[in-house]
């Protein structure tokens, strides 16, 4: 994650913290600079990422994190389906004629 007007402005590790580093100084390489992986299953560096300020740290714009995960509307539809098929009520004259019901006369 290199950036800067001189592209000699990198990302690293700080123990668990992010920090801004200039290659060259203090013997920092380009292979010091951590390197983006959008598609990492672990969103520990994409949420360090999303929390960059300006002006101490560039913004990150583009994509950020795209791992394979299961969508919600997905999920949701596939409880919906599951649960159709299991239960005894397939309308609302099922619903409102089954189990305990009394009538008034």
């Amino acid at each position: 994650m290199i950036f800067g007007k001189e592209r000699n402005k990198g990302l690293m590790l700080d123990g668990i913290t992010l920090k801004v580093v200039t290659i060259g100084d203090n013997g920092i390489t380009e292979k010091d600079i951590l390197v983006h992986d959008a598609h990492c299953e672990d969103p520990t560096i994409h949420l360090k990422l999303a929390d960059m300020e300006y002006p101490d740290f560039p913004v990150a714009l583009g994509v950020i994190r795209d791992a394979a995960a299961p969508v919600y509307d997905e999920c949701a539809q596939q409880q919906i389906e599951e649960i159709k098929e299991k239960s005894k009520i397939k309308s609302f004259h099922d619903l409102v004629t089954t189990g305990d019901v009394w009538e008034v006369k």
